[in-house]
């Protein structure tokens, strides 16, 4: 492992960031709606919570595809939200392994 987070979009699904951009293609093109992508994953949407950010995710790739020469390397890009949250997630890690 790279020592990345692996974040978890879609829970009832268990589909991570990096597979949800891993359906844009080097071109950017591919899904443009959650069930495209899901679709795309052989797998379907069950309550649609993660709709919003999923659709938000494959923007995020299509961009970053397009922006880097057609080059896929938009999925290894970490999407901004998921950074965040990975940063804090450390920090409440850190602070629990000094706690113990």
């Amino acid at each position: 492992r790279s020592g990345r987070t692996l974040m978890i979009v879609c829970s009832c699904n268990v589909l991570s960031c990096h597979q949800i951009k891993g359906t844009i293609a080097p071109d950017g093109t591919g899904p443009r709606t959650a069930g495209e992508a899901y679709d795309c994953l052989g797998c379907s949407p069950d309550c649609g919570r993660c709709a919003r950010e999923v659709r938000a995710i494959l923007a995020e790739a299509r961009a970053a595809c397009m922006t880097q020469c057609g080059s896929c390397a938009a999925r290894d890009i970490e999407c901004t939200v998921h950074v965040a949250v990975g940063q804090m997630m450390e920090g409440l890690v850190a602070e629990n392994d000094l706690a113990a």
